[in-house]
């Protein structure tokens, strides 16, 4: 028997894609993630829906086959039908409810109303029979409503899970890979490019259509390695079953030799460095195994050493002068190229870069054109253009290949690395726009390259200077001038000749798809606050001309939004050819006469437009290939606005309060006490004394900018108040709007419009608000500058004391020990503390460069996308990395070792992607109740009034998928009592996770908890309710519980309902655009029949952040007594917000149809009927502005009319698709239940 088990031919499993397995789980794993599969099977199935379409249209248009009842039909006892646990009943918008113990949400189908062609032959003639049998109860003689959807009221909204892009099929796809294009474009006949359509793909079911840039579709598609968890903020999303990879026994643990070795340096580097009990017992297994050796070890390279000499000017006034080398430090830095090269060849990172551009567009039905989307780099117009000059440029000579752009992008800051001391460094990250730039901004995604470590002049140049100026040292224009030398020498370094080659010529690389394709190198942006963008535009700091874009006055700086500003911006724009000429004079006056560099001859050459007289290496180099050094210095919302703009119009606002009233600062802070938290991390709690200011980041002013209209209602005037508050609306608003991460032609259109509001709402603040109080220094900037001047003082006693200890030593600025600093200390004694100074008057400023360039974001987000792409955020949050590996070294050599461990932690992380699983948690029955005793135990309580009789009406409605007869009347009590819940039992939950899509296409989620203040939802409104014309509705989560409902006639089978019991605010007014008001509501009272209900969490939109209109009070500010303990009303205001502020994803959703991922507000004529903002917008515009956006979109869609006029289109057949589907598997399923459902199959023959 052995013998013939050993001669027996093993079964093998062949996947469509060729490869074999001999172990039917093996293929099985493989399916679930063989794209050349999927895709032969999407093709099939568009197919068969093409064949079967002509049956489904008969169908449609009114043909209908005869009711056949099956002999076999189904039906028990009492004659209910069975709960259908599949239906759209038990699934909850994919609203996890789970108790505090789930760590991890879990995600259930989408909910989706039951199909008309998903209710078979055996329910019609189930509800037939019922009707017709009288000796039943009414409730089991009801009609059951079968093949009716739900109502609007009810339904509320379909959740739609969130798609990538739409993919290109399979047939496309494979025919791009054999086509390459021609070597020139010159050498293709002119007729077949003039003719040959670009490729255009469907669109999915938010309306998002691709549109690339050649007749032919790309042969890599970075978008179709997408899925659920790479578009969704929520983690776990996926189940573990397709995210496990079987680990291959030859995986490569190169540069370590083996697996324990790679365990080891894993533990170490990539752990924490605080280690845990679980730490020393994973290493305890580690080097406890036989295999461990302790000579293994791992190897690095890859960053290089450089010194850096510039060439220090000494002026004819000094003893020695002339220009002298000095070697100004040592440069750690990387290969731009390799790098590049790097990246390139990671399988992990090229599956997900886009080698080709394309442009985004939005074609939804509500809206008369297709708009165009802005958002990633690579789907930009500067990238497209790019790509369009590389296409048409010359071929290399005999080389065929394609050409792609590579998008470079730069950031680049000083950071502290430690709380306490003076280590600092200057790196520079190196990002790639061919990534998304959500995965570009997670830190955890670690796409951030370290290429550099800058370094700036070290104290020995002062002992350098001295050996020139007999002792006198440099000037501080000289100091200056060397240290801009110094940056752009160490740029020099690193534009090698390596990468100047492969910019013109580019770098042909073997990708991991098995083509080789030439790569171009381009520089799209630079990342900086303004310090660091005077150097990098070599530019005095707040000269006479300040911006680095333009040369546009300081003294026009207060005009933003007017149109002489606009104009300024394009006439007056800053080019590389007048400073080229200007500087190289100012250079041989310096360098070859010996003039100083701060001398009259320099000072009129280069003062009128703030140049300096340095060489920029960036522009020097680069220029000729059409790089423009200004146009890359991009905007930064987090320095410009959240601590420059609204920082300083906060502080301003203290300081009118302080003059008005020094009482209200104490009030601002208490309101600002009790705002309540939004989100994981969306809005945080403010501080004990938010006016003073200290300790604060980015975020908190952000927080505080969100918050600001309801704590600064009522605190000033009535006249000065609404000015207040119009300004703190406006500038919100645009805050929001600037920071979106998908924007549209229409969303520009606000934004821009918004911008000049913005500065005529400054200016009318400027005008009428600050001209009424006469503002002085706030108690922080009064300390603050007592401090500072006596600090100054006593240093300047130091050093008056210690100057004949001083005179002596080689430099000025030696640190005192011993008797020099015990003597110091003395002098300091004996000054006593510095006396307080009396306060300074302060003025509101408004010619600020940061206000200026707030004119400059929409012509920056249509050039190179949205801000969150080249924020300075994500350099700010990699400053992290640096700062955790400085605590690995010694402190002294420490930029040295910080390479080592940054190459060290790269490779471990290569490895370790392969090693990756997921766990998921399910829900839970831990908490419950009997429902006597629950009822018994709130009686009395108002909330509790009929609380039975309600949710048994509310389990009615929900089974019989709507209201009885209309939506103010009851059921019965024969009908309530065929409801019973099993074991009588009510379970709670203490948190539930609500899952939404959001604006830009993304899945989030939402925490409720009725025990914190994250207890406010929203719901779609009843557009029959006359007393409420807003599109949302709102509510208080009192309590997260769930029944298992069994019916009479069925006892067996149970029905697991999910529900929320609420208490409903009322409201009291709109959310409204034009005349910039926040919607304000308050509680009904709790006598109302309709003050509590019950809420289905399918028809939850998400969580709301609510705010107490404190200028309104509270309803019990003295006692502090409530009525109801469960609603929790003794701490009720009168009136709340609505703050529409709180997220981005929370302002679209009251630009009522401009939000892309909400699809319920896709429906056509709501842009026309009811969208304020459009309508404000509209008729704040002018004409020229809307006619020239229309030119631009219907030019921008030519390929569209020309598919409407019959021309030739190549691209993915749009009757392939349904337009209310997406492509998920899911939804086509249900495609093909549609068509199916009318056919009956012979199985046998």
């Amino acid at each position: 028997m052995g013998s013939e088990g050993s001669s027996r031919t093993p079964i093998r499993f062949k996947c469509t894609c060729t490869r074999q397995f001999t172990q039917e789980s093996a293929y099985t794993r493989h399916q679930r993630s063989c794209t050349q599969g999927k895709k032969r099977l999407f093709s099939a199935l568009s197919t068969a829906k093409e064949l079967l379409g002509s049956v489904k249209r008969s169908r449609v248009h009114g043909s209908s086959r005869p009711l056949a009842q099956p002999s076999n039909a189904p039906s028990n006892a009492q004659g209910h039908p069975p709960l259908d646990p599949s239906s759209s009943l038990t699934q909850v918008n994919e609203a996890c409810v789970a108790n505090s113990s789930d760590s991890g949400p879990t995600l259930p189908a989408g909910r989706e109303d039951a199909p008309s062609s998903a209710i078979d032959n055996n329910d019609i003639a189930m509800s037939t029979q019922i009707d017709n049998d009288n000796d039943l109860s009414l409730a089991q003689r009801r009609i059951r409503r079968v093949n009716v959807p739900m109502p609007v009221r009810y339904r509320q909204y379909e959740d739609v899970l969130p798609q990538p892009p739409p993919s290109i099929p399979s047939d496309h796809s494979s025919l791009a890979t054999d086509r390459i294009p021609p070597p020139n474009p010159s050498d293709a006949p002119r007729d077949t490019l003039l003719r040959a359509p670009p490729f255009r793909t469907a669109r999915n079911v938010f309306g998002l259509v691709r549109q690339f840039f050649s007749s032919t579709p790309p042969s890599h598609d970075p978008e179709e390695a997408l899925d659920l968890r790479d578009i969704s903020f929520v983690r776990d999303i996926a189940p573990p079953e397709s995210d496990s990879p079987v680990i291959p026994e030859d995986i490569s643990f190169h540069p370590y030799p083996n697996r324990f070795s790679f365990e080891l340096g894993y533990w170490y580097w990539n752990g924490s460095v605080q280690k845990s009990h679980q730490d020393f017992k994973e290493l305890i297994d580690i080097v406890g195994h036989p295999e461990f050796d302790p000579d293994d070890e791992d190897e690095d390279a890859r960053w290089c050493k450089t010194e850096v000499t510039i060439q220090v000017p000494f002026s004819r006034t000094t003893a020695k002068p002339g220009a002298r080398p000095y070697a100004a430090a040592t440069l750690y830095h990387k290969s731009l190229v390799s790098v590049i090269r790097e990246k390139l060849s990671n399988p992990q990172d090229d599956e997900l870069f886009h080698y080709e551009p394309y442009q985004l567009q939005w074609s939804a039905p509500h809206l008369p054109h297709d708009v165009n989307i802005q958002g990633e780099l690579f789907t930009s117009p500067a990238f497209i253009d790019t790509h369009h000059k590389l296409q048409e440029s010359p071929r290399e000579t005999g080389c065929d290949l394609p050409h792609a752009a590579v998008a470079l992008m730069f950031w680049s800051d000083t950071t502290h690395l430690t709380t306490f001391g003076h280590a600092r460094l200057w790196p520079v990250y190196m990002y790639f726009g061919n990534e998304s730039k959500y995965r570009r901004c997670k830190p955890s995604c670690n796409l951030s390259n370290h290429v550099a470590y800058f370094q700036k002049l070290p104290d020995s140049f002062k002992d350098f200077a001295c050996a020139f100026t007999n002792g006198k040292g440099a000037s501080r224009e000289c100091t200056t001038h060397c240290q801009r030398e110094l940056f752009q020498a160490q740029w020099k370094v690193l534009l090698d000749d390596e990468f100047l080659e492969a910019y013109q010529h580019g770098i042909v690389i073997l990708c991991c798809d098995g083509h080789k394709r030439r790569f171009y190198p381009r520089i799209f942006t630079y990342s900086a606050d303004y310090p660091e963008k005077v150097l990098i535009a070599t530019i005095r700091q707040l000269g006479g001309c300040p911006c680095p874009r333009c040369l546009t006055p300081a003294a026009q700086l207060h005009k933003l939004g007017l149109s002489c500003d606009r104009q300024q911006r394009l006439l007056l724009a800053r080019s590389d050819a007048s400073r080229t000429r200007l500087v190289a004079d100012a250079r041989k006056l310096i360098y070859d006469k010996n003039h100083g560099v701060g001398s009259t001859a320099v000072e009129l050459l280069l003062k009128p437009e703030s140049w300096v007289p340095t060489a920029n290496i960036l522009s020097d180099s680069l220029s000729a290939f059409g790089f423009n050094v200004f146009a890359a210095l991009v905007v930064d919302l987090l320095h410009e606005f959240e601590l420059g703009v609204w920082r300083s119009l906060l502080i301003h606002l203290l300081r009118i309060l302080f003059a008005f009233n020094k009482d209200l600062i104490h009030e601002l802070d208490g309101r600002y006490r009790q705002v309540p938290s939004f989100g994981s991390s969306t809005i945080r709690r403010f501080s004990e004394n938010t006016s003073e200011m200290s300790n604060m980041a980015a975020r908190d002013f952000e927080d505080l900018l969100q918050c600001a209209i309801p704590v600064f209602d009522g605190l000033l005037p009535p006249a000065q108040n609404e000015i207040v508050m119009d300004l703190l609306f406006v500038m919100a608003h645009w805050h929001g709007l600037a920071k979106l991460r998908m924007h549209s032609d229409l969303t520009l259109q606000i934004l821009d419009q918004q911008t000049a509001e913005l500065g005529e709402h400054l200016r009318r603040f400027k005008a009428r608000v600050c001209s009424m109080y006469d503002t002085q220094e706030l108690d922080r900037e009064l300390n603050a500058r007592s401090h500072r001047q006596a600090k100054e003082a006593a240093k300047r006693a130091a050093n008056g004391s210690q100057q004949g200890a001083t005179a002596a030593q080689p430099r000025a600025g030696a640190n005192l020990k011993g008797k020099q600093k015990a003597s110091a200390d003395q002098s300091r004694d004996i000054l006593g503390p510095y006396p307080r100074q009396p306060r300074k008057k302060k003025s509101f400023n408004l010619q600020t460069y940061k206000l200026h360039t707030l004119g400059d974001y929409v012509a920056c987000i249509r050039h190179f996308g949205t801000t969150d792409s080249y924020s300075t955020e994500p350099g700010e949050l990699e400053h992290r990395m640096p700062k955790g590996r400085y605590r690995r070294t010694d402190r002294r050599a420490f930029i040295y070792q910080l390479t080592q461990i940054e190459r060290r932690q790269a490779r471990l992380r290569r490895i370790k992607q392969r090693r990756q699983k997921r766990l998921l948690k399910q829900r839970s029955e831990k908490i419950y109740d009997e429902i006597g005793h629950y009822l018994r135990s709130h009686a009395g309580d108002p909330a509790m009034k009929d609380f039975l009789p309600r949710l048994k009406d509310h389990v009615l409605e929900r089974l019989d998928l709507g209201p009885p007869v209309n939506k103010y009347s009851t059921h019965s009590d024969e009908e309530r009592n065929s409801v019973l819940f099993k074991r009588n039992r009510i379970y709670h939950h203490n948190i539930a996770r609500f899952n939404y899509t959001t604006y830009d296409v993304r899945r989030a989620q939402d925490v409720v908890n009725p025990k914190t203040p994250h207890c406010n939802i929203m719901l779609l409104s009843d557009g029959n309710d006359p007393n409420n014309s807003d599109y949302y509705r709102y509510a208080k989560v009192l309590g997260i519980h769930h029944v298992n409902v069994v019916r009479t006639g069925n006892v067996y089978e149970s029905l697991r309902m999910d529900f929320l019991f609420v208490r409903w605010y009322e409201t009291v007014s709109n959310h409204a655009w034009d005349s910039r008001n926040l919607g304000c509501v308050h509680f009904l009272p709790l006598a109302n029949s309709n003050a509590f209900g019950f809420v289905d969490p399918a028809a939850v939109l998400r969580a709301c952040h609510v705010i107490p209109a404190f200028s309104q009070g509270q309803r019990n500010p003295n006692s502090g007594l409530g009525i109801s303990p469960l609603a929790g009303d003794h701490c009720d205001w009168h009136e709340y917000y609505i703050n529409s502020f709180a997220d981005r994803d929370l302002l679209m959703r009251y630009h009522y149809g401009l939000g892309v991922g909400h699809l319920y507000s896709h429906r056509p004529g709501v842009l026309e009927s009811r969208s304020s903002a459009l309508q404000h917008v509209s008729s704040t515009i002018a004409d020229e502005n809307l006619e020239s956006l229309m030119e631009d979109t219907q030019r921008s869609h030519t390929s569209a009319d020309a598919e409407e006029e019959g021309e030739e289109y190549v691209g993915v057949e749009p009757t392939l698709f349904d337009e209310g589907r997406n492509g998920s598997t899911e939804t086509l399923m249900d495609a093909l239940d549609e068509m199916y459902a009318d056919h009956i199959f012979d199985y046998e023959n």
